[in-house]
């Protein structure tokens, strides 16, 4: 399951999805938070334990309502550009995603404390629109921002966000493709 903790700033735009809880344990946990960037409306969505970010700007009321399907394709655009992996592993990674993405729960409220990084990130997300003139108006060049954002983050154990995603990915397509082969094999050796 994944879970998606929003903050109180961005709690009246998204709905409630909540699957059934029985038997469910949180693989991934992320919140969201938003903030404006001159006149612009920025939705950054984080990761809890790596400290990776996608952002969204000026979503509309549709992206809002849709918002879990929304993040979800951005989501597995991301890890299979981060993950840079070959076609069979790219399909383990789309496989698993899309498993996990069965039971997506959006919370109200943040558990763990993201103050001092979303502080940072609102800073750099500034600093980036300042250089660029403007704030990005497609996925692509949102895409490109979190990209430097996350490599730039602050580094733990030597890894940045980025890397520590890119980890994350190549071993769930491992994992996923393992169990894919494990499970062909054994279904030929019942047939012979």
């Amino acid at each position: 399951m994944i879970e998606i903790q929003i903050s109180n700033d961005v709690q009246a735009w998204l709905p409630r999805e909540l699957p059934s809880l029985e038997n469910a344990s949180v693989r991934h946990s992320w919140s969201a938070h938003a903030f404006a960037v001159d006149s612009h409306e920025c939705l950054a969505v984080l990761e809890r334990n790596s400290g990776y970010v996608m952002l969204f700007f000026d979503l509309n009321k549709r992206d809002y309502q849709n918002f879990s399907r929304v993040w979800q394709l951005r989501l597995l655009t991301e890890a299979i550009a981060v993950a840079d992996l070959q076609d069979e592993e790219i399909d383990a990674l789309k496989k698993n995603m899309l498993a996990d993405f069965q039971n997506v729960l959006v919370t109200d409220g943040v558990n763990h404390p993201v103050a001092p990084q979303l502080d940072k990130l609102k800073n750099l997300v500034q600093v980036m629109a300042k250089r660029e003139g403007k704030v990005p108006s497609q996925q692509m060049d949102e895409f490109r921002w979190g990209v430097i954002l996350n490599d730039y983050a602050q580094r733990q154990n030597g890894l940045s966000p980025y890397q520590k995603m890119q980890s994350q990915w190549q071993a769930m397509a491992a994992t996923a493709q393992f169990h894919q082969v494990s499970a062909q094999s054994s279904s030929t050796k019942l047939l012979h």
